[in-house]
């Protein structure tokens, strides 16, 4: 089952850590060598991380999930329907379960640039006008757990990095797992990330943004993985008060759902079947991570691609098997669907590209030769440019479509995107504006 999801959706390596209660079996495969061992970018599993280390600090007497955001951050302020928000209507609280107004939008809320620290970017989301009224309902939203970092920063006077692998890392035994790629030991290999382009994967480096770590970029391997799962199922012993605070983070937000079978934890998707887990994915990498505390069985999937669906899939069915249950037939990933759809528009339209452009030289240089006399002929244009102008408006909505269905402007979408999507909307464009000039050229050349 795993190699079929890792042939179908073309994904380089896959590291998985299977667990029941205190047993863990491990599992690689793929292109490069990997094991266990082997680290990987983890994406938006990182917050399970950031949300406990946030309830420590209020564990610890530093703050309060009913606090202020603006009680840590004087310079906080949110706008709602064009009107400042209270300080109190905000809370860490509506931070931690995804219910603070923000939403993952690319224009309204754009993401860090390469170098911003976390405070630099936090603050990028001041005077922001958020989607909904703060409390009011669920949208998953990365700027909450940005705001988180810095709040942890900002309680205990130490670096995120310095805070979680004291705090969290170390005293759990996750001893290769970081908040910083500068903390990775020299004998230590993060696994090179990829991108789906032209039918196949290519090696995909992506600059790791400092803003974005406590939200996304925390670094691990499935070995800590598999153990960060026991310790969540209770099968490893841990100090009384992470227990407990562990415990707490399984407590969902009991007002609003993510939809009618989940709900957010502190960090964690929380089923009504006791289910809990959290997926993560970053430009190249994608990971997912599942326990059942009923069974204590758990699973964690790792992969050095953007594939989310497939990666999510990959481990409810290695979840389904180990529990008995019927597994999931494969589904194609939505960037692999893209890519093969834009790779194919872009082999098509290449070669097309430069037949055209010779004909239409051809055309021009017979049509001088045989001394043709330029005819306006409104049926005679609407004839030839007809299917050449349904082309083009074909492309000029994929253009503008695209945008509006990821939330997001070209530019940024281009950093996850394959590029076969971006080759083949330039490539069919270009076919068409090919195709107007030369059927506009044949249309007012007619034969004498």
């Amino acid at each position: 089952m795993i190699q079929e999801h890792v042939d179908k959706a073309k994904i380089p390596n896959v590291s998985t850590g299977l667990i029941h209660g205190d047993k863990a079996t491990f599992l690689s495969k793929g292109e490069q060598p990997s094991d266990q061992d082997t680290l990987y970018y983890i994406g938006s599993t990182s917050k399970a991380f950031t949300a406990l280390g946030v309830l420590w600090l209020e564990d610890q007497g530093l703050l309060s999930l009913d606090d202020p955001v603006a009680k840590y951050l004087p310079w906080f302020k949110v706008k709602y329907e064009g009107k400042t928000i209270p300080d109190e209507d905000i809370s860490i609280k509506n931070l931690i379960y995804q219910t603070s107004g923000f939403i993952n939008h690319e224009k309204k809320f754009p993401t860090a640039k390469a170098n911003m620290t976390l405070e630099e970017y936090a603050r990028t989301f001041s005077g922001a006008e958020l989607e909904f009224y703060p409390a009011n309902r669920y949208a998953y939203a990365n700027a909450n757990y940005v705001l988180l970092g810095l709040l942890i920063e900002k309680a205990s006077g130490k670096s995120y990095a310095e805070f979680t692998n004291e705090v969290i890392f170390e005293p759990l035994g996750l001893y290769s797992t970081y908040a910083d790629p500068k903390q990775v030991g020299k004998e230590e290999t993060i696994i090179t990330g990829n991108r789906l382009s032209f039918l196949r994967t290519h090696p995909y480096q992506v600059a790791v943004k400092p803003a974005l770590i406590p939200t996304g970029y925390i670094i691990s391997n499935a070995k800590d993985i598999s153990r960060w799962l026991q310790i969540q199922l209770g099968a490893i012993d841990v100090k009384p008060q992470m227990k407990r605070l562990i415990e707490k983070s399984h407590q969902p937000d009991t007002a609003h759902q993510v939809d009618k079978n989940t709900r957010y934890a502190a960090g964690w998707f929380v089923l009504n079947d006791g289910t809990i887990e959290h997926s993560g994915g970053t430009q190249n990498y994608s990971t997912n991570f599942i326990i059942n505390p009923g069974t204590q069985m758990g699973v964690c999937v790792l992969t050095n691609i953007n594939s989310t669906v497939n990666t999510n899939m990959m481990a409810e069915n290695i979840m389904n098997i180990m529990e008995d249950k019927a597994i999931t037939p494969y589904q194609s990933d939505i960037w692999v669907t893209i890519d093969t759809i834009f790779s194919i528009i872009t082999f098509i339209s290449v070669p097309l590209i430069v037949f055209t452009l010779i004909m239409l030289v051809r055309i021009k240089k017979r049509y001088r030769k045989e001394h043709r006399v330029r005819k306006i002929s409104g049926k005679s244009i609407a004839k030839w440019l007809a299917l050449p102008i349904l082309l083009l408006i074909l492309a000029i909505t994929m253009i503008i479509v695209f945008p509006i269905t990821f939330s997001s402007g070209w530019l940024a979408l281009s950093a996850w995107a394959p590029h076969s999507m971006y080759t083949g909307i330039v490539s069919f464009t270009l076919l068409t504006i090919l195709l107007i000039a030369t059927a506009y050229t044949v249309s007012i050349y007619p034969k004498k």
